[in-house]
């Protein structure tokens, strides 16, 4: 019985993708309709500063799926199918302590963190459709993984980190065997595609945002939802960049670059990069430029393409990369959670996003909800960091311009720098894990967070 659940919900998933084409359609018509309630919605968290939510007035319909636990102790599944976010997971798993049982679907991080991992999913991470078919096998074991344990070893409540693809499907699945379903990191729903958020509220009993604005989205679709801070504050409450790298990183100005850290984004991102910074060297000679890169496994690829590009000015350097963001005087990110990191340093921020393909083109301009892809002017609703997505390579010029700018002006740099630190204030307090930890905890054994 269970393969055939597989089954059947792989042709449901067929389908629903096959008719994509003919939703993105239907959505054109109501583009502007959408555009207004983010500006709506936006407008309002940048006029009332962003405010925390109260969970339990928040999540009151999610409390209320509380039933009598199923074992001896506690029993929440976890799951997180891509690295970051199995960082997030493994955290709160070590935060909910040894008196709860967690079985999940991970990785090394989170055995390491004290978890039973029934199914090694986030080392098989994978993006977009190719991806998703080329590993299909996998996540057809993944599922009936999942449906099992339902059957077999009913957790008390499910707890699906980010991946909201896969994860969507494993919310419908837990629910109709009635077992609770949070998810932590909710999806960009409202920046990309809408109309799914009718069938995430299906899916799911609450979710956990880690931008402010995010909240009040999900409430005009009724999914029950809280904000509960951004996990990057914790990384850097936890592990603040040591002040003497940071002094040595500031004693000669310096240029960060972050092409990404995937394979493709690397490729979009880098050339146009260099060409910035090449642009800027020619004005100032001793300018140094520095890309950093946490991932081991990119170290390679990275030294190859600068090899290939004849970069030898650039250095590059894996690990750590928080002195290298306090320290400098400029970054060039491409759009994602690094862009938000180098902007909680403090330092002039510009945002990249090179468009692929007719399609993503198309997308960006007209399926596109919100008026910025760059979190900071997101969470501030306005324009704090210079922000370009473009496709193909006329674009980089206008991101020189901006370098140019916001290196050798420092009458422009300095309210770039007043409203970053407006950006960090609105995120509020670290403590995103211990949050979460707090909303778990209370719905196992109905104490207040």
């Amino acid at each position: 019985m269970v393969w055939l659940h597989v089954v059947l919900v792989l042709l449901r998933e067929l389908l629903r993708t096959a008719l994509t084409p003919l939703r993105l359609l239907a959505y054109l018509p109501f583009r502007h309709h959408w555009r207004r309630v983010a500006r709506e919605v936006l407008d309002g968290i940048a006029h009332d500063g962003g405010t925390a939510d109260d969970p339990q007035r928040a999540l009151a319909t999610f409390f209320a799926q509380r039933r009598p636990l199923r074992g001896e102790r506690p029993h929440v599944f976890v799951s997180a199918g891509e690295a970051s976010g199995e960082a997030h997971a493994a955290r709160l798993v070590q935060a909910l302590g040894p008196g709860v049982r967690v079985t999940a679907f991970g990785g090394a991080p989170l055995a390491a963190a004290g978890a039973d991992v029934r199914f090694h999913l986030s080392e098989h991470a994978m993006m977009g459709v190719v991806g998703v078919l080329k590993q299909l096998p996998l996540i057809l074991r993944a599922f009936a993984t999942f449906l099992r344990q339902l059957r077999d070893d009913p957790p008390d409540l499910v707890v699906l980190v980010d991946y909201p693809g896969l994860h969507v499907v494993m919310a419908k699945a837990a629910r109709r065997a009635h077992v609770p379903v949070l998810h932590y990191v909710a999806p960009q729903y409202w920046a990309w595609g809408p109309w799914r958020m009718r069938r995430y509220r299906r899916a799911v009993d609450a979710t956990l945002t880690i931008l402010p604005f995010e909240t009040a989205f999900f409430a005009k679709f009724r999914v029950p939802a809280t904000y509960i801070g951004h996990p990057l504050l914790d990384e850097l409450a936890a592990h603040p960049p040591d002040p003497a790298a940071v002094a040595a990183v500031r004693a000669r100005r310096t240029l960060v670059l972050m092409p990404g850290s995937r394979r493709a984004e690397i490729d979009a991102n880098l050339a146009g990069m260099l060409a910035v910074a090449r642009a800027l060297r020619a004005r100032e000679p001793d300018l140094r430029v520095v890309l950093p890169h946490k991932n081991k496994h990119r170290t390679a690829l990275l030294r190859e393409r600068l090899a290939a590009f004849d970069a030898g000015f650039v250095e590059h350097h894996e690990g750590d990369i928080a002195p290298w963001l306090a320290g400098a005087r400029l970054a060039l990110v491409k759009s994602g959670t690094g862009s938000l990191e180098a902007c909680l340093h403090g330092i002039p921020t510009i945002v990249v996003y090179q468009l692929r393909g007719v399609l993503g083109t198309l997308g960006y301009h007209n399926i596109l909800s919100v008026p910025w892809i760059a979190a900071a002017n997101l969470i501030a609703g306005s324009t704090v960091v210079p922000e370009h997505c473009f496709h193909g390579q006329h674009g980089w010029t206008a991101v020189q311009r901006d370098a140019e700018r916001l290196w050798f002006d420092e009458a422009a740099r300095a309210p770039v720098q007043r409203d970053l630190a407006e950006v960090r204030r609105r995120l509020g307090a670290p403590g995103a894990t211990a949050r979460v930890a707090a909303i778990v905890r209370s719905f196992l054994a109905a104490e207040q967070p």
